[in-house]
């Protein structure tokens, strides 16, 4: 079982940069995945929020979860007001993170050269007209 953390911004951003290699530079915020021990498993950080649109890196076994996608539809697409939601990994990163994206209805936008560093990053995007979709497949 995987427990929802808030509210540690510094930590969850950390823990994915540590992952990616990728350092995140304020402001952003992240919803992170700890263990019931308190151990971080997985973060999700959201930067470059332009009013109707967010990007969100992410790192961690823990981020394929039901929970976690449910809380991340939620947060972009009511509390921030966003249209769109554009996720970016590691080309040479967790596959799986890869093939959830694409089974809940993301769209693959590209390649991003060299956004971690030395590595490419895949870019999907999701969009407000798509959450029908995507609350089907997650059903809530």
């Amino acid at each position: 079982m995987s427990i929802l953390l808030f509210n540690h911004d510094a930590a969850v951003a950390n823990f994915v940069a540590g992952i990616t290699g990728k350092p995140f530079h304020a402001p952003y915020s992240t919803i992170g995945v700890t263990r019931p021990d308190g151990q971080l498993i997985g973060g999700f950080v959201f930067t470059g929020y332009t009013g109707d649109s967010v990007e969100m890196s992410l790192a961690g076994a823990a981020t394929i979860s039901r929970a976690a996608w449910v809380a991340i539809a939620d947060y972009v697409f009511r509390q921030m007001g966003c249209s769109r939601l554009q996720v970016h990994t590691r080309r040479d990163g967790d596959k799986r993170v890869r093939r959830t994206a694409t089974r809940l209805g993301f769209h693959m936008e590209g390649t991003a050269r060299r956004y971690y560093g030395q590595c490419d990053a895949l870019v999907y995007s999701l969009t407000a007209d798509q959450l029908p979709a995507f609350r089907k497949r997650w059903r809530f």
